[in-house]
């Protein structure tokens, strides 16, 4: 018998790479990564199916990163870029975060509904002094 898990709301962020942890990274960059999730285990697990994802990238880096985020929904069986919908122009625009070098950012973005999430920094100088770490959690409320 498994255990039993509501996916109810969750006030406080659970950190998705070690939940009830923190201080785990999901991700650390040193180059960019252009492969695209494909695998239903790629990326990792919305804890609880959750509605907000927190990103917090720390950019240690001498040089500007660029990251964009997929999720992946089991009654399609596939990845999606992550989308917004702009009100200025009336159109879906794939989220894309850019961090410059020497920063940390936060980002929250709505994940209702995703299973498992994945980010993948499509843009990172072939020569980097230092790295860029990416850190992630959700929540509801």
């Amino acid at each position: 018998m498994g255990i039993y898990q509501s996916g109810g709301r969750t006030r406080s962020i659970v950190n998705v790479a070690n939940p009830g942890g923190a201080g785990t990274s999901a991700y650390v960059f040193t180059t960019s990564s252009l492969s695209e999730p494909t695998q239903a285990t790629d990326g990792y697990a919305n804890y609880g199916t959750q509605e907000n994802l927190h990103l917090m990238i720390d950019n240690n880096s001498d040089e500007t990163s660029k990251f964009v985020v997929w999720t992946y929904h089991s009654f399609s069986g596939i990845w999606g870029k992550l989308n917004i919908f702009d009100g200025t122009n009336g159109l879906n625009d794939v989220i894309t975060i850019q961090v410059a070098a020497g920063i940390n950012h936060h980002v929250i973005a709505k994940i209702a509904g995703a299973e498992r999430v994945y980010i993948q920094c499509y843009d990172y100088p072939n020569t980097p002094s230092g790295n860029t770490t990416v850190y992630l959690g959700v929540n509801t409320i």
